[in-house]
This record gives structure tokens, C-alpha cells and sequence, in this order.
């Protein structure tokens, strides 16, 4: 249903990219052969959502008895002097379309000179999350080493309809029923949408912290709100730049929303979850109006956290989606947007501190860095993204063409950075 509310908003889909810097150069050949062999053992990688015509449940099809189709991968070359094209031969390749109803992966290599390669992974959310891509890049490294036939039995390709525990599922459904009457009486503020339809192309900007600022952020977030958490200190912080930057900007309603994402996958089963998508998202709201510091608005913001947590709303919303997914995704999709009045939410957040991904090097070379590139969805128009690599933040801004231009964008980033590092001492609220 995501992925057909996605393709409807923004002409695309709902999919991400993620990209693993190392130092040195990564073999073509090698890198295609072992894509090859993993295509060739998991051929779900190339199926495509069917429905059954008894239980009308959606899974996911893979035709019988075909040849493995390859995974794509393009290469380019770049001088050393050419290394800023990087960037946008990236944006390039998250934002172009995937070419059919059974493409779910593709690779772009950057090779530049002989001192980095840059490998972008762009990959269809109904196949991967965003834990489940970086699980993906560990799997290329283990079939480099030799080990994909240790590994293949552990990954898990079928999974029932699900359509059992109805009573389990049903009382799952009342509690979001009773989550999104709530959430509907928000008047939520939001960035004006485009016209839907047309495919805009996101663009994205990614800055770091350093070791140092990621160690002292953390320390701050568990002594701001008394728990060795970050989520509802880093989302705080995110509101407030969001609220600097738009605070010219006439917007109606009264309540930042924004949806962040909760890994509900059960831990030592990264390998048999590896495929499809284990996330649930969790609402957090604030008032627009700066009536509360950054420390308040994180513990208010934790106190919905834990509330919702008490609640097992990410379960509740992974059991009462069984449900519906017998629903045609149309009817689906023109029942949330009645929900949510045209505005979703303000913006997504997502601060992911598991590491699907956590080697030193990758196919023989040293790891520089793991970021992700998220295309955002329509409405909003807008993602600020937090993933931990080896002890350091990226932090990278998707948002839509025509929804915050490229200045202000650039001023979310800085703000949204500056208020991340600031000393807990330094007054944080203007």
C-alpha cells in the first residue's frame, strides 16, 4: 500500500539508496559475479506482487523454472579531479525509476582514480529496509569470502498468508483505530503539496558528525530526558530546526507531526529477516507554537515514545496490517488520505543506530563510510534521516522539488546540525 500511495504522490515508488564508501578500487568483475550468484540463490529478488485469487491476500510471485535475471549494475570512471560528480551521479541514480514490475535492486560503482570507490545500492522498500540493504552489502562481503553457502540456508524466502489469530488481529486493528481517531484530530502543519502525478526528482544534501560530537550528542539525550535513549532528543531537535527555518513561512495548523521508525525485527535474526520490510512507524507530535524548549519538547516527546511503546503500537501496526492487506490498495490508500485530511505529516524522521553493516572493509578494502539516501514520500515531501556508522552520524535532508527550495533546505541542514552539537550548557530555545 506504501509503495502504491508513493508511485500515485511522486510518480516513483516507495524506495531508498544506500551508499558504502571504501578506500581503494573494487573489482567490476568480481562484484558482478558474486551479484550474479546471489540472484541465482535468491531468485525472490526478482519477483512481484501478485494476489491470490482464494484468500486474496498480496504475496510476493516468482516465476518457476526461469533463469535468474541479473541484478544491475552500471560502473563509471571518474579522474580524480572529477570526484565532486559523485554526488550528483548519485542523485541520478536514486531518482530514476526501477524499469519493471520485477526490478527490485540495482548498483551503481563510482571508481575514483585509484584512491575510492562508491557503491550506491538503490533498492525497492518491498524488498529491503533500510536495516535489510546494509544486512545486503554483508552478504556481498560474505559471498566474496566464500561463505554464501553457510549463509543462504539461514535467510528466510516464504512466509504464510498470515491470516490467522483473528481475534489477536482484530483487538491489533481497535488500537489503531483508536491511534488514528486521535492523530485526525491534529491539525497537522505542513509544506504545501505540487500536483500529483508528475515525477519530481528528490534531492538530498548529507553532512556527518564527528566521533566526538556523536559521543557528546548521546551523552547529552540520555541526561536530557533520563534514559539512554536518542530517538525523542534527536526528533526534539529536528522540530526545532524545522520550526526556525519555516518560522517566516505562514503555514496552517497547529501540531508538528512527524512519523519515525521503530525496527521490530527480533534480535540474533538479522539473517532470517533479511529480506522485505521490518519497520512499523511511531507519530510523535508537538505544538508549532516555540512555547517549550528543545529539553522540554524531547521529554514530552519521550513520554509519547514510552507511552506508545506500553501501547506495542509497532506490533499493533504489523498485526492489524495482516488484516488488511485483503484490501485493494487503492481503497486503502483513499482511506488513509481521508485520515489524514491531505497532510500525512510534517516530515519523516528516522534515527536508526543498528548497523546492518559494521566490518572494516568490504570486499578487501577499507570502509570509509555507510549513509543512506531515502526518497520521501508525497505528502510530505520531506525526510531528515539520522543513521550511526562506526560511531559517527550522517545526517542526510530528502525533500521533493517545488515542496522547500534549495536554500532552505541548506538552512534546515545547518540549523538541524548546529543545534545536534550545541553544548547541553548553550541556551538551545530563541
Amino acid at each position: 500500500m506504501a509503495h502504491q500511495s508513493a508511485r500515485r504522490n511522486n510518480g516513483a515508488g516507495s524506495y531508498s539508496q544506500a551508499v558504502l564508501d571504501v578506500e581503494g578500487i573494487l573489482s567490476e568483475a568480481a562484484l558482478r559475479t558474486i551479484l550474479d550468484q546471489i540472484a541465482d540463490r535468491f531468485p525472490l529478488i526478482h519477483g512481484r506482487i501478485a494476489r491470490d485469487c482464494l484468500n486474496l491476500a498480496p504475496f510476493w510471485k516468482v516465476k518457476r523454472g526461469s533463469a535468474s535475471s541479473q541484478i544491475p549494475l552500471r560502473i563509471v570512471d571518474l579522474a580524480v579531479d572529477q570526484a565532486d560528480r559523485s554526488e550528483a551521479l548519485l542523485a541520478d541514480h536514486v531518482n530514476a525509476p526501477f524499469h519493471s514490475q520485477s526490478e527490485h535492486l540495482r548498483f551503481l560503482l563510482i571508481r575514483i582514480g585509484a584512491q575510492q570507490s562508491r557503491l550506491g545500492m538503490v533498492f525497492d522498500h518491498r524488498l529491503l529496509d533500510a536495516f535489510g540493504s546494509e544486512m545486503f552489502f554483508r552478504l556481498i562481503d560474505q559471498a566474496w569470502q566464500g561463505k554464501l553457502d553457510d549463509i543462504s540456508p539461514r535467510v528466510k524466502q516464504t512466509e504464510p498468508a498470515h491470516l490467522d489469530h483473528w481475534k489477536r488481529r482484530f483487538e491489533s486493528g481497535r488500537t489503531l483505530n483508536r491511534l488514528l481517531h486521535r492523530l485526525s484530530t491534529l491539525e497537522i502543519c505542513a509544506l504545501q503539496m505540487p500536483p500529483k502525478g508528475k515525477f519530481r526528482p528528490m534531492r538530498m544534501l548529507h553532512e556527518s558528525l564527528s566521533r566526538e560530537e556523536t559521543i557528546a550528542l548521546n551523552k547529552k539525550a540520555g541526561e536530557e530526558i533520563g534514559v539512554p535513549i536518542l530517538l525523542p532528543s534527536a526528533a526534539a531537535r529536528a522540530i526545532h530546526a524545522m520550526r526556525e527555518v519555516l518560522s517566516g513561512i505562514s503555514l496552517p495548523g497547529g501540531q508538528y507531526l512527524i512519523f519515525t521508525s521503530a525496527n521490530i525485527r527480533v534480535p540474533g535474526q538479522e539473517w532470517e529477516k533479511l529480506f522485505f520490510n521490518h519497520f512499523s512507524l511511531l507519530p510523535l507530535s508537538v505544538e508549532t507554537q516555540p512555547a517549550a524548549g528543545i529539553k522540554e519538547m524531547a521529554v514530552a516527546l519521550r513520554n509519547q515514545f514510552f507511552a506508545q511503546m506500553k501501547e506495542k503500537i509497532p506490533f499493533v501496526m504489523q498485526d492489524a496490517s495482516a488484516l488488511g492487506r485483503i484490501c485493494p490498495f487503492w481503497i486503502g490508500s483513499r482511506l488513509l488520505r481521508l485520515v489524514a485530511k491531505g497532510r500525512m505529516c510534517s516530515f519523516y524522521f528516522a534515527c536508526l543506530k543498528d548497523n546492518g553493516y559494521s566490518n572494516d572493509t568490504f570486499m578487501g578494502q577499507r570502509v570509509l563510510n555507510l549513509f543512506h539516501q531515502p526518497l520521501v514520500f508525497s505528502p510530505p515531501g520531506l525526510n531528515i534521516c539520522m543513521t550511526e556508522f562506526r560511531g559517527r552520524f550522517n545526517l542526510v535532508i530528502s525533500y521533493m522539488q517545488d515542496v522547500i527550495d534549495d536554500d532552505a533546505a541548506k538552512l534546515l541542514m545547518q540549523e538541524f546540525k548546529s543545534v545536534l552539537v550545541q553544548p547541553a550548557s548553550e541556551p538551545v530555545s530563541r
